[in-house]
């Protein structure tokens, strides 16, 4: 995985397709999917922290619209709501074409430093 890009609330993974994340079909595994979708909003969510906090996912729900089999995919993690304990965001995973792949929503919980 690469980090593209990043700014307040917003962050670009991408992760070429290697043979190691396929499943049985040939298809890029759904974990390793769910994997990138919630790396990009993880590190949406840590754009969005004080000084000395972290955050670790909650949970999340992902969508997988149509099977991976581009050779890269890109993944563009945007936080929707950010509080004081809990950041929701939203993540869009394409293709290379920009075709739409998956899409997720996941809740970051807010660790507060170590006093």
């Amino acid at each position: 995985m690469k980090l593209e890009h990043v700014d307040k609330g917003k962050a670009v993974i991408s992760c070429e397709n290697k043979k190691e994340f396929s499943q049985y079909l040939g298809y890029m595994h759904g974990g390793m999917v769910s994997a990138i979708a919630d790396t990009a909003g993880g590190h949406a969510a840590a754009t969005m922290l004080k000084e000395g906090y972290k955050t670790v996912t909650s949970e999340l729900k992902i969508h997988f619209l149509k099977p991976v089999v581009s050779k890269k995919v890109i993944a563009t993690g945007e936080v929707l709501s950010a509080g004081k304990r809990l950041i929701i965001v939203e993540t869009t995973v394409r293709d290379e074409e920009d075709n739409m792949l998956a899409k997720m929503i996941a809740t970051m919980f807010v660790i507060e430093p170590s006093k």
